[in-house]
């Protein structure tokens, strides 16, 4: 497996989608002041199917070639916290794939079902940026920890 090639790939791929959170983030804070949502909310199923495409084919990258494998491949004893990571994974597929559906649901007339959707999507945001920070410190821990021998 060649890690140097993955790593690389990841990083641009984590850049993405950090471009597209960014614009998520930007289109829900759009002051749109006009009792027909219509533009904002079309803009917002726009950039939100892209974040889902993006998101799943970097955790898809993570899951398969990526730093869970490095994980695993450097740490077994690691496997509890990768299986965790995993099953975020799975959580927030699940709940990107529900928030969307109910974006596409909600009537340009719907200021109140616009909010609520916009809110549990910055919600899942945030959580995805708190899943990040814990996939960095299993990578710290995973290759710098110091296992001793020469001294």
């Amino acid at each position: 497996m060649d890690h140097h090639a993955n790593s690389q790939q990841l990083l641009v791929e984590h850049q993405t989608l950090a471009h597209v959170t960014n614009a998520l983030r930007a289109t829900i804070g759009w002051e749109y002041q006009d009792t027909d949502l219509t533009r904002k909310l079309q803009s917002l199923r726009f950039v939100g199917e892209s974040f889902k495409r993006h998101l799943k084919h970097l955790m898809e990258l993570e899951e398969a070639d990526g730093y869970m494998a490095v994980v695993l491949e450097s740490r077994p004893e690691l496997q509890e916290e990768v299986e965790a990571l995993r099953r975020e994974h799975s959580q927030f597929r699940t709940a990107l794939r529900a928030i969307l559906g109910r974006l596409r649901r909600v009537e340009s007339t719907d200021r109140a079902g616009f909010e609520s959707v916009s809110s549990d999507l910055i919600a899942l945001l945030d959580r995805l940026d708190e899943h990040g920070k814990k996939e960095i410190e299993l990578l710290q821990a995973a290759l710098l920890t110091d296992e001793g021998g020469e001294g």
